[in-house]
């Protein structure tokens, strides 16, 4: 990707700070013989165990963003925002309706920064600002591309989300040893679902893994 000889600073669709999280997502579960972990898990879907019981990321698919030693990034795909769409969120931000897109349901991508807006899109249309997230997909958190998809030029596939999950050092490879999330490989059909029913998604990638979820068991490991 090219970049911009001058590149003006990144302005984000919205400002806001919070806190990462600390409280664990659920009891740890019966660790499975010990498996080196990857060392990087960007590109990679996380999907939540069924004893997940925190709100916040029960039945959750997550694609990572960032993931290294010191954090890990990522935003969650399958939960929209009840009643807001890009519309609605075009009048917050005060910038023209659109003639495009207008009913694409906004997303919540986890609960930090939570009015903070990030773009999930196909790599067939970025920004100078766009980071790539492995070699799948773009991030951009620039407004200038919600104007771009609102006017019908802007990516093929895209998630607009608000907030994102966010994990501090090693806290997300603890939580993998127990087994409180599940890895997938990326599929585009599974990130961009056009499915209305999102829940759909966390089903499917367990219908991929082969398991049953209500069969599962802590002690499968990791795909």
């Amino acid at each position: 990707m090219t970049k911009s000889p001058t590149k003006p600073p990144a302005k984000p669709l919205v400002k806001s700070r919070a806190k990462s999280r600390e409280k664990p997502l659920a009891r740890p579960l019966a660790k499975a013989a010990a498996k080196p972990l990857p060392k990087s898990l960007v590109g990679q879907l996380l999907v939540a165990s069924p004893q997940i019981d925190d709100p916040r990321f029960r039945n959750s698919v997550i694609l990572v963003c960032e993931h290294d030693r010191k954090k890990a990034m990522g935003l969650i795909v399958n939960r929209q925002v009840t009643g807001l769409d890009l519309a609605t969120m075009s009048k917050h931000l005060g910038i023209s309706a659109p003639r495009f897109h207008s009913d694409a349901p906004i997303h919540m991508g986890g609960p930090v920064d939570a009015s903070r807006g990030i773009v999930l899109h196909s790599t067939d249309h970025v920004l100078p600002e766009s980071i790539m997230v492995g070699d799948v997909v773009a991030m951009t958190a620039h407004i200038r591309i919600v104007n771009q998809i609102a006017r019908g030029k802007g990516p093929s596939d895209f998630i607009i989300a608000l907030g994102h999950a966010n994990w501090s050092a090693r806290q997300l490879d603890e939580e993998l040893r127990n087994n409180i999330w599940l890895t997938v490989p990326f599929s585009h059909d599974l990130v961009f679902s056009e499915d209305d029913a999102k829940n759909d998604q966390w089903l499917e990638c367990y219908a991929r893994l082969g398991i049953a979820v209500s069969h599962f068991s802590g002690q499968i490991g990791h795909a």
